[in-house]
């Protein structure tokens, strides 16, 4: 019961400071603006359209390592070194996709077809989610293509940046770790140069800051998870549920990295609109 009692009282004790806090009235004009509009349910959508999207691109990734594993035998070693994923790994999968050549290509074609298509359906839904946010309402995009293409060039961009990132972390100690750091500036110059084509109504690019930032910063808390907790997670969830456990790591990741994108939209959405209100 005094257990309970002192909670209650602390809990009391933060609301009463929480509006005192700099930054408390934009806070919640951003979580007003997120439940209005369901931010919940957008990141739940976005997750499983880019979940969609990631299994033809691991049947394309494990199709190049298996053929890379036929010229070059240390091809998986290599490129676990640059991207920080378990080498053990690569090669398991490099060993399990070597297909004779006539097969490799009929995959790999059918893995970029369905990888191209499973793309624009997750650009669209990244589109629909910042016109939900900016103005309410879904406007209908003409250039499908046009948008999974530059979505593909976000995940390699943002792939490059963690393996620079993991290398320099591997190889160089304190300075490593300082290019981690620094690797929030790569993070927010790929996200804000993506909101730029997406809707943002009037809004002028420096408007596009917040979100861009809260972005860097939520993808590298997610790297940061995924390094120390997660990766381990899949493979206990492999051992103990098998597939099925893997695919619900793999969403519930892609949801928290799905709920920056939509928060990021939100933020710098209300944080506009308060501007447009407060100079009229």
């Amino acid at each position: 019961m005094r257990t309970a009692a002192r909670v209650e009282r602390v809990r009391e004790r933060a609301l009463e400071l929480a509006p005192r806090a700099p930054g408390y009235a934009y806070a919640m004009v951003v979580l007003s603006r997120d439940r209005r509009h369901g931010g919940g349910l957008l990141a739940g959508a976005l997750a499983f359209r880019l979940f969609g999207a990631l299994l033809p691109l691991a049947l394309l990734v494990a199709v190049l390592l298996g053929y890379a594993a036929t010229v070059d035998r240390t091809a998986p070693e290599e490129a676990g070194e640059a991207t920080g994923i378990s080498e053990a790994l690569l090669a398991s999968v490099a060993e399990s996709s070597k297909l004779t050549a006539g097969t490799r290509w009929v995959v790999g074609l059918t893995a970029l077809v369905a990888l191209l298509w499973a793309a624009t359906s997750a650009a669209r839904a990244i589109r629909a989610v910042h016109s939900i946010a900016w103005r309410g309402s879904v406007a209908r995009y003409r250039r499908p293509l046009h948008a999974a293409l530059v979505l593909l060039a976000v995940v390699a961009a943002c792939a490059l940046i963690f393996g620079v990132a993991g290398r320099a972390r591997a190889e160089y100690g304190l300075v490593g770790l300082l290019v981690t750091v620094a690797s929030f500036f790569g993070f927010f110059a790929v996200w804000l140069a993506a909101e730029r084509l997406l809707p943002h109504e009037d809004a002028p690019w420096t408007a596009l800051f917040p979100g861009a930032a809260l972005f860097a910063v939520g993808v590298q808390l997610v790297h940061l998870t995924t390094a120390l907790f997660i990766a381990g997670k899949v493979e206990r969830a492999s051992e103990t549920y098998g597939s099925l456990g893997v695919a619900f790591t793999v969403l519930f990741w892609l949801y928290v990295v799905s709920r920056v994108i939509v928060a990021s939209a939100m933020l710098n959405a209300a944080l506009w609109e308060q501007r447009r209100v407060t100079v009229s």
